[in-house]
């Protein structure tokens, strides 16, 4: 096996392929970096316990000719003209039915290979840093790409021990191209003042990603970040994906993350650089509640799950299925959270609950789905009124946001925050904005995905393995939508889209999560009609 390009991802490469058994020719014009390839392989045949796997691996300056591999794999830099020539070079010095690849993450691998001579043996193969440790490579297959080679590449990676996703030929492939949202809708919450960079990351952690997006942005390098997200937008023009300014002012000022000490976080002390945690430690147990008075209302699976929650911690709670009779509510209850259907606006029983109950009864209500601002402007007593966000699984989410309306007293945003902490769950307090922070993130993540599907860029379940395996999401995005609801994202998506413009509206196929039992063709049938 051949790879070109001697940087972190091709070493990588390297040592991935020579772990697997083949003798692997590690191609780096620059002599200079030898000595720290040779670091590179010594580290990691340590790790592994195995000389084999250094032996395996012959570093040169240039490709030999007559060589007799079966894969060869270009990892140079992403630059067009560059990875041309390289492709080149291969194609004249391997076998005509030896298999050449790229490893660019943001180029077109057809535009790549457009004068390989038989462009049956070309495709991409993108691995993700370090390809020592990351389990996925998104296979892309060009229009000529052979059906025979591409199962041959498949082999390829499964004898790497990879899971490979197929991917089509389009800005990002899967990964890159879906997890855009999680970096641009966070600064986009960060601009309109939803939370700190602090607080944002902090929910991110919270509902089950690895890092925070602004901690990882730093560590990607907020450059390389950058330049993943231009490549994407110009390559498919959608207003949705634009580039954030705010990353540009940063490059420009040399914050570039990690490598540079200081980027979103800075990093030269304990104190300003990532939290690393949730805001609160679980609470310890305290006694039963025997004063207050609750009344919880609808949304009948995470209603069971909330209910259990209140009768560990109230002596009194009412549980009232029918969300929209309000006529149940006892006029001695104190508390009342109201959770809805999960898509529709409950202004209209916020605002019956806000003439039933008595003036110091407090009032929760899922801020995802209602519009706060008008509730308050309608109420008689606004001040007891506070939003909250549960998205989907109380198990998943550890994290609830609580919505600082400027309105609510203080007594009451504690009351909301003590009770939520009461589950075992950390609060954040955030602007009143569309969609809070989880609702706009994830909510956007789930809807790009179920683009992805749309444009045929791969199936339900390869996107679901690749942001899983790829970046480490806790729930594959497609499945994500399924547990919180197509209706609920869109109903989301819609408010977010009123504030920000028709680019982030929700796609008209987010109906299909909603349709029980759901399979992979069935979906992408549904989705494609």
């Amino acid at each position: 096996m051949v790879v070109v390009g001697g940087g972190a991802m091709g070493t990588g490469i390297a040592l991935v392929a020579a772990q697997a058994g083949l003798s692997v020719t590690l191609v780096e014009p620059d002599p200079a970096a030898h000595a720290r390839i040779a670091a590179a392989v010594a580290k990691h045949v340590a790790r592994a316990s195995d000389s084999a796997i250094g032996m395996r691996v012959t570093v040169v300056a240039a490709l030999p000719s007559g060589l007799d591999a079966g894969l060869a794999i270009e990892a140079v830099p992403e630059n067009l003209e560059l990875k041309r020539a390289v492709i080149g070079e291969l194609a004249a010095a391997l076998p005509s039915d030896a298999l050449l690849a790229t490893n660019t993450s943001s180029l077109s691998v057809e535009d790549i290979m457009a004068t390989v001579p038989a462009p049956e043996r070309t495709l991409g193969l993108h691995f993700f840093n370090p390809p020592t440790a990351m389990r996925l490579v998104e296979i892309v297959p060009t229009s000529q790409t052979g059906d025979a080679q591409l199962q041959r590449a498949r082999e390829y990676v499964e004898l790497f021990g990879k899971t490979g996703v197929e991917a089509a030929d389009t800005p990002g492939f899967i990964v890159n191209r879906v997890a855009r949202p999680f970096y641009l809708q966070a600064m986009a919450a960060l601009e309109r003042e939803v939370g700190t960079i602090d607080d944002l990351d902090a929910l991110a952690r919270g509902a089950g990603f690895a890092m925070g997006p602004f901690e990882l942005m730093d560590f990607i390098g907020l450059d390389v970040n950058l330049a993943t997200s231009e490549s994407i937008y110009e390559r498919t023009e959608a207003a949705r994906l634009q580039p954030n300014p705010l990353q540009r002012d940063l490059i420009a000022q040399g914050r570039l993350g990690r490598k540079s000490g200081v980027g979103f976080y800075d990093y030269s002390t304990p104190e300003t650089s990532p939290r690393g945690d949730l805001p609160i430690d679980a609470p310890a147990e305290s006694e039963r509640n025997g004063d207050e008075i609750v009344a919880l209302l609808g949304l009948a699976s995470l209603g069971d799950d909330v209910f259990e929650l209140l009768t560990g911690s109230f002596d009194h709670v009412v549980r009232i299925e029918n969300e929209d009779d309000v006529s149940d509510v006892s006029p001695e209850t104190t508390i009342a959270i109201d959770l809805g259907d999960g898509a529709s606006d409950r202004t209209a029983t916020v605002l019956e609950l806000d003439r039933a109950l008595p003036p110091d009864a407090a009032i929760f209500v899922d801020a995802y789905a209602t519009d706060l601002k008008g509730c308050l402007r309608r109420m008689r007593h606004p001040e007891r009124l506070v939003g909250y966000g549960i998205l989907g699984s109380l198990d998943r989410q550890r994290v609830i946001e609580i919505v600082d309306t400027q309105v609510a007293t203080q007594d009451v945003l504690s009351l909301a925050q003590e009770l939520f902490e009461g589950f075992g769950h950390a609060t954040v307090l955030v602007a009143d904005d569309p969609g809070l922070f989880l609702g706009r993130l994830i909510g956007s993540i789930v809807n790009e995905a179920v683009i992805a599907v749309e444009e045929e860029i791969a199936t339900p379940d390869d996107i679901d393995t690749a942001m899983r395996l790829g970046v480490n999401y806790p729930l594959g995005p497609i499945a994500w939508g399924r547990e919180i609801g197509g209706a609920r994202i869109a109903r989301i998506l819609r408010a977010l889209a009123k504030a920000e413009g028709d680019a982030f509206a929700p796609s008209r196929a987010l109906w299909v999560l909603d349709v029980e039992g759901q399979e992979q063709q069935q979906l992408e049938e549904a989705i494609d009609a």
